[in-house]
Order: structure tokens, then sequence, then C-alpha cells
């Protein structure tokens, strides 16, 4: 049976049309961000390429996507209670065999972009000298607000909805992204580049962008690390440093990358192999 991803409102019209979810030898059910959002806006998706790598392993899979592009692990925690939580505790005759989220890389990059200058997790250096390095940059009480008031507790509530259904136990893979390179890459025509711009109106030099990015990323990887403790079945799935990176100052498809954060066709192929890797050392 050929592996297939359907959005979770699309479920309903694959089963009038004959879909047997018992007969696949995986069920997922798939959480989070633009990274797993099989939107056409990004030409592919991670779930889109991991699929066939399924198939060619003999492990035919139905994931069901609830992934929204743009989506932040707050927002996800505070609606965990929602179609997520339903989709746990419907009484079907078979069980989700994994769950996938990718979450937290949006909170971040929110934290930079949204407030005013110097108000979210990047100090405003119009208004004081810059440092020597990027990473010193960082609003580091901001950072601790956004991860320990809104991500930490996010994370916790979906984990909790999780650990109280009729799917307790079951393995979680999280998502560590990989580091993108800041520049005017848009994700969409007319949009803005989100990294980019929040460096702009903090007034950063551009040569500490590069330092300062991966600051920004290595902050969300060891936040979703730290998801892991204490808690058990929950895997970090090892997708850092898997892309080639963009060029700088490239304004279009470079690299491993379609735009300033999202991977193009190439990229995704990558990290699908990583993603079915790791998730068969786990399902074996």
């Amino acid at each position: 049976m050929s592996s297939l991803v359907i959005y979770g409102n699309e479920f309903a019209g694959h089963l009038d049309n004959g879909l047997a979810p018992e007969f696949f030898k995986y069920r997922f059910l798939a959480e989070g961000d633009s990274w797993m959002d099989r939107s056409a806006m990004f030409h592919t998706s991670l779930l889109q390429q991991l699929a066939p790598r399924m198939d060619a392993a003999g492990d035919d899979v139905l994931v069901i996507n609830l992934a929204h592009f743009g989506d932040t692990m707050r927002r996800i925690g505070e609606c965990a209670n929602g179609d997520f939580k339903q989709w746990l505790n419907t009484a079907f005759s078979w069980k989700f065999d994994a769950i996938l989220l990718s979450a937290g890389g949006n909170d971040f990059i929110d934290a930079a972009r949204d407030p005013d200058a110097g108000q979210g997790i990047l100090r405003n250096l119009a208004v004081t000298p810059p440092p020597t390095l990027g990473r010193d940059c960082l609003n580091r009480n901001a950072i601790n607000t956004l991860v320990t008031q809104y991500l930490d507790p996010g994370f916790s509530k979906l984990y909790q909805e999780v650990q109280a259904s009729r799917h307790a136990g079951v393995p979680i893979f999280l998502n560590s992204y990989d580091t993108p390179t800041a520049r005017n890459a848009p994700a969409f025509p007319g949009g803005s580049s989100w990294l980019y711009a929040s460096y702009v109106k903090n007034g950063i030099p551009s040569n500490l962008w590069p330092d300062l990015t991966n600051s920004i990323f290595d902050e969300v990887k060891a936040t979703i690390t730290r998801w892991l403790i204490g808690r058990s079945g929950l895997y970090q799935v090892p997708t850092n440093g898997t892309l080639i990176p963009s060029a700088p100052g490239s304004t279009g498809d470079s690299g491993d990358w379609l735009n300033e954060i999202h991977p193009n066709a190439s990229g995704w192929d990558k990290l699908a192999d990583v993603w079915q890797l790791a998730i068969k050392k786990v399902l074996l």
C-alpha cells in the first residue's frame, strides 16, 4: 500500500472513498509548523518527502497532518485540548504508532520580529554600542521568559494530553530544525524576511548576523532538548547540520534553502532521510 499524507479535515472524505487506516503498517499523527505542513506554498514538505522513503523500505504509513505554517508551540499548547485531543481519543479500531512534532522555531522568530526594537529577544543596537559577538545581541532575560512562560508550558500541555489519552506512551519525535541564513528572501511573495527584518530593525551590523542566527537556533535546539528531561517516549530528531547553508546576501533559492527559513526540495530530501532513520530506530 502506498503511504498517504492527509490533513485532518480530509479524513472523512478519504474514508468515504475507501481509506482503511488499519491496513497501513504505521499510522502517524503530525502537529506543528511549516516544517511539518504539506503547504504548496513551499513546493513540498518534510512529510511529502518522508512518505515515499517509508514506502521504499516497505513501511507504508498513513499520516494525519494537523500542522499549519506559522504555528507556534505556544498556540499549539493552548489548543492541545481541541482537535489534537480529539484525534488522540477517538475510539478508532486502530491507534497511532507515533506522533511527529515540529514546534518552537516560530516562537523564537516571532519574539525577534514582532516586538518593537529592543522589546523582544534582540537588543536594540541603534541605541547601544554593538558587541563583538552576535550572540551578545540576545536579551537573555527575554529568552528565559519566552522559554519558561510560553514554550515549556505549551509543550507540557501537549505531552500531558498524549499521556492522558489512549495513546499514552506512544513515541513522540521532535524536530530540531537546522540553522538558516538571515537574508532578504521572503517565505512568500510580498512578505517579509523575518530574521533579516528583525536584525535591520534592531540595528544589528551584518557581520554579527551569522553568529547571532547560530545562537538563536542553538537556543531553539537546547529548549527542545530540555523537554526530554524527566519524560519518557520522546526522541529528538538530529537534523542540525544537515543542510547546505544559503549564500549570504542571496535573495532566492540557495543551497538547500528555498527562502530564508524554509528548505527547498533537496533540503527536504536530506531531512526526510534523517527522520526516516530516527523513526526506524525506535519502531523496529
